[in-house]
């Protein structure tokens, strides 16, 4: 049944191209006015009066430098979320933002993170950016988005798949770029109060301004919670609490109610600094401040416990988890035919984690840290010889340092990692509504230094630090090439389809951590291959669908149980599904959204148990509804999610007797309602997970039952 649905839903999207094509040979040519009006027409009922915009879109954090142009963005499957679809969903957090994307699923695990992907694929696996410049810590090659808050976000887009060359290494399965805020042309200043159950407190405040060539943009966040409740409907089971050494015992550890070590508070800066000088030239600098006290729910399932010096736990409290930045942005038009573009950037991350010996965090056992930097910087160049033709051009590079300890009395081993990029892309518009885009890039990663800490085994000096081990170098590289075509039809409809090869270099836990490291594990590829149509109906809904399909080799493997093994290039996995994304506006005011992604994974791998994959629901439904009510101007939010069940653990060659773990399907609702007040104010209240439904989008870690929040806030 399953082949059937694959096959009859491409049987589907070939007739719905083939009726577009028939359609436009029937019909004139389409002009640019065709196109916007289009745009406008679809847009109109989702965006505010553009007289009260509160802010602009930041466009030196798009890749692209001419980005409002590129058609590499219409060869690839795109999703895009505004700052008004975050309104809509009530979310806090760029995770939260997330959560309802098609195609993209977001769960909570260990260390009460975020785990986003997309078609299958790991955050790890998948390029995050802040405006162009990459996001994540170099240790396991990703960060918690759950750190960055919305309040500055303008828009986040999505690329699946084929994501254009110019993006930048480590781009496996797709692009995540959020995009931030600057000021529109008048003065703005904003301030917000929330609240929810368990004390639960946020607090914003805002302002930026335009003045003659210069502006800023300010905000900070504050955000504090006690914890979360527990579905009414969770069942307290029996946790396995494992010893090394000392065996395994069992132990009630999450009872109904709230959520065990589940609070947090962080306090968020962002500042942007601009001067615009004349038309084309822009020079900025960004600056943020993210610090986030969080605690680590433990899992229900499985408590690890390191019962000898240096000590860990997943009892566990996390003290400080913070990230500054500061990016310089330039781009300067050289000529009415050339366009340059620069990124300079340091990043710095840092962690800490105390571990407990129980669930009463009363006796702290270890104090372990993370250290890190990112320095780097990207140079882009747009030449346009011919009004059909443009060049692109984008450079690379920077350099990663890691230094961690497990505990407090051991010294910091380092490790110190460089990455690069160059990347050059054509656009080609020769044939009228015709575009073909051809790029190719060469990426290269090279470890330039790895420090294995060393201590004594056993006895009574156990623990203690002896000397430090150089780790072998890790050298690998990629080329990596695209192909996209794009026709739009006179009808406001398109069609697409692109091919790319993409790959993803391994991160440091995979090369040499001790509990699977492997030196010598290389570049985990993929074929990435995808078609769809869009089109614009009446003026009034518009709808798309696309296939995709993902050939991905050496891709990184554990051939152990848990986190015990070594890892492999191993892993052969085929990903292949469909979306279909729908928006309709029948009247003023209503807008109706659906957005359904089926996916299948097979696991392809030589010598494989199974050919099931973990983490990939097949079936994920996101839907919903806005009403402005009229005179009232009464904005109702009502949104759904179903996800279907997903492996969270299957047996391997090496442990073919693994239990198998699988986390269950879900159905949440949402609801929001907001009421503006005068002219300054709104007010709201929301409500998450109505029906208080118990569900672990990861086994062993249950999320928030139902919760309520309300709101005030006041702009100028």
């Amino acid at each position: 049944m399953r082949k059937i649905s694959i096959i009859f839903s491409v049987c589907f999207l070939w007739l719905f191209i083939f009726k577009l094509c028939v359609a436009d040979l029937l019909a004139h040519p389409r002009t640019d006015t065709d196109e916007v009006s289009a745009k406008e027409a679809v847009a109109a009922d989702k965006t505010e009066d553009k007289s009260i915009k509160d802010f602009e879109v930041y466009d030196l954090g798009e890749i692209v430098v001419s980005a409002d142009k590129a058609k590499v963005k219409q060869v690839a499957v795109v999703n895009e979320i505004t700052s008004e679809d975050i309104k809509a969903t009530n979310s806090k957090t760029l995770a939260e933002a997330l959560f309802r994307a098609p195609g993209v699923r977001v769960t909570a695990g260990a260390k009460n993170e975020a785990n986003v992907s997309i078609h299958g694929f790991a955050q790890k696996q998948l390029l995050v950016l802040i405006d162009g410049v990459p996001y994540y810590e170099t240790k396991y090659g990703r960060l918690d988005l759950n750190q960055i808050p919305t309040e500055n976000i303008a828009k986040i887009e999505i690329t699946k798949g084929a994501a254009s060359v110019l993006y930048g290494a480590n781009a496996l399965g797709g692009v995540i770029n959020v995009i931030t805020k600057k000021p529109s042309e008048k003065l703005y200043a904003g301030v917000s109060l929330e609240a929810s159950e368990n004390d639960t407190y946020r607090a914003s405040a805002t302002t930026g301004m335009k003045a003659g060539i210069f502006n800023y943009w300010l905000n900070y966040t504050w955000a504090k919670s006690g914890g979360y409740e527990l579905s009414k409907d969770y069942q307290p089971r029996m946790t396995t609490i494992q010893k090394q050494p000392g065996g395994k015992s069992y132990e009630v550890i999450q009872g109904k109610g709230e959520r065990l070590n589940s609070g947090y508070e962080s306090h968020n800066i962002w500042a942007k600094f601009g001067i615009e000088p004349k038309e084309g030239s822009a020079y900025y600098v960004n600056i943020h401040y993210l610090d986030r006290d969080k605690a680590w729910s433990p899992s229900t399932e499985t408590i690890r416990y390191f019962n000898s010096r240096p000590y860990f736990t997943n009892f566990a409290k996390i003290p400080d988890y913070i990230d500054w930045g500061i990016d310089l942005d330039a781009r300067q038009k050289v000529h009415d035919k050339v366009t340059l573009k620069a990124k300079l950037f340091y990043h710095n991350h840092k962690d800490s984690l105390d571990s407990y010996t129980d669930q009463s965090y009363a006796i702290q056992l270890a104090h372990s840290s993370y250290k890190d930097y990112i320095a780097g910087g990207s140079f882009f160049a747009d030449f346009q010889p011919v009004d059909w033709n443009i060049l692109r051009f984008a450079v690379h590079y920077k350099k990663d340092n890691h230094e961690e300890r497990a505990d407090a009395y051991l010294p910091f081993e380092e490790s110190t990692s460089y990455t690069g990029s160059v990347g050059l892309e054509n656009e080609f518009n020769l044939v009228k509504n015709l575009s073909v885009v051809a790029g190719v890039s060469y990426d290269w990663f090279k470890v330039d230094k790895s420090e294995q800490t060393n201590t004594v085994k056993g006895g009574p000096n156990a623990g203690d630090f002896i000397n430090f081990t150089p780790n072998p170098t890790n050298r690998n590289d990629s080329v990596n090439p695209m192909l996209g075509l794009v026709y739009n039809f006179s009808n406001q409809a398109k069609v697409f389809a692109s091919v790319a090869h993409k790959s993803r270099f391994p991160t440091l836990e995979e090369l040499y951590s001790g509990k699977g490291g492997n030196a010598n594990l290389e570049t985990e590829k993929s074929w990435n291959y995808t078609l769809g149509a869009s089109k614009v109906f009446f003026g009034c809904a518009k709808a798309g669908l696309s296939a995709f399909y993902y050939d991905v080799s050496d891709m990184i493997s554990k051939d152990g149980m848990g986190w015990i093994g070594t890892n492999y290039n191993v892993g052969k996995v085929q990903l292949y599904g469909f979306e279909f994304n729908a928006e309709i506006y029948p009247i003023d005011g209503l807008t109706f959204r659906l957005d359904y992604t089926y996916e299948e994974g097979r696991n392809r791998s030589e010598g494989r148990v199974t050919n099931d994959v973990t983490y990939i629901p097949r079936h994920k439904l996101d839907a919903g509804v806005q009403y402005v009510i009229p005179m009232l101007k009464t904005r109702l939010d009502f949104n759904m999610i179903h996800v279907s069940s997903t492996y969270s653990q299957l047996p391997t060659p090496s442990s073919p007797t693994n239990p198998i773990l699988k986390a269950g399907d879900y159905t949440l609702f949402d609801a929001k309602i907001t009421q503006p007040i005068w002219k300054y104010f709104e007010v709201y209240v929301a409500c998450r997970n109505i029906f208080d439904k118990n569900y672990e989008p990861e086994v062993g870690y249950p999320a928030p039952g139902r919760s309520f929040w309300t709101g005030i806030m006041a702009r100028y």
